[in-house]
């Protein structure tokens, strides 16, 4: 189900009404009908994908439908940088049992919004968000290979009867010969043994959290890319230890810096394969003083003040 942002949400301190040196992200932020017709075209925009319904089937901490609108109030009291124009095309959610049909809708948005904006950003939500990540670029570009590259602590190749926060890459590889699979910042104390049987047997990358700061992590992600025509880019927010990002579905010890996130995602940014960048599990139910959406609102500031796909 579709709903319009609430404009209410991007407020902050206002230094200056006039002069946008002094302005932050709320205050040139225009909330769009992403259902009606699509005429302006935007530097960034932001669709929310406030569903937390995968996250239960696949047994963790719900909340993280709050997420989206948690994470607008922590971006919008940022610093405008470059006179940039923001678009919010609002959220979807759901009340239904199962998350198919939310993630294919999410999709459809996706796929409608592509061309109003010249980078995305898709805030969740559950990992769900994945699945429906990749349908939407699949529907854009139905004829070009795309590589997966997930920063995060699981390799969410679960088998079920349904979709959850936990099956969405499986589901990518089953359903799509031609595309990879790549993880950075992998936990080996996350993933059982049955999960690295499924990486081997899908020819699943990954470069466990201990390894990413070592030369070949680049090397690694350069050979990934160089293979397809589209990088898909998610992040999965339990990547990041938990003293930093309290607020997920499933919190990490022994996890990234936000500093490390930040350069793995510069450094798939800077390819320019990139134009959707999806980040999962802000968990507002679990977050203290607001850290992990302030967090993830820094997150996104990098992601979009230092594209060289919006500069």
């Amino acid at each position: 189900m579709y709903s319009e942002a609430d404009g209410a949400l991007w407020h902050g301190r206002i230094d200056d009404n006039d002069n946008h040196a002094h302005f932050r992200n709320f205050q040139v932020v225009q909330v769009v009908d992403a259902e009606g017709e699509l005429t302006e075209r935007f530097d960034v925009g932001i669709l929310g994908y406030a569903v937390d319904r995968g996250v239960y089937l696949n047994q963790g901490r719900v909340g993280t439908k709050q997420g989206p609108d948690a994470i607008r109030t922590k971006f919008g009291n940022l610093p405008l940088i470059h006179n940039l124009s923001i678009a919010d095309f609002g959220n979807v959610t759901t009340e239904e049992k199962f998350v198919e049909n939310v993630q294919h809708e999410y999709a459809e948005l996706i796929d409608k919004t592509n061309d109003y904006a010249k980078f995305h950003l898709l805030i969740g939500g559950g990992h769900d968000i994945s699945y429906a990540h990749f349908k939407g670029l699949k529907a854009l570009y139905p004829e070009q290979s795309i590589g997966v590259i997930n920063i995060d602590a699981h390799f969410d190749l679960r088998d079920s009867e349904y979709g959850t926060s936990g099956t969405g890459f499986k589901q990518i590889l089953d359903e799509d010969a031609d595309a990879g699979y790549l993880v950075l910042g992998l936990q080996e104390a996350g993933n059982t043994q049955h999960l690295f049987e499924v990486a081997e047997q899908y020819d699943v990358k990954y470069v466990l959290a201990e390894d990413i700061d070592y030369d070949t992590t680049d090397e690694i992600i350069q050979s990934f890319i160089e293979q397809y025509d589209i990088i898909m880019l998610t992040l999965c927010l339990d990547v990041i230890d938990s003293a930093f990002a309290p607020g997920v579905s499933a919190p990490c010890s022994f996890g990234l810096t936000p500093h490390q996130v930040e350069r793995l995602i510069r450094a798939v940014l800077s390819y320019g394969k990139t134009r959707h960048l999806s980040i999962a599990e802000m968990n507002p139910e679990y977050d203290i003083d607001g850290r992990t959406a302030k967090l993830v609102g820094h997150i996104m500031f990098f992601a979009v003040h230092r594209n060289p796909s919006i500069l």
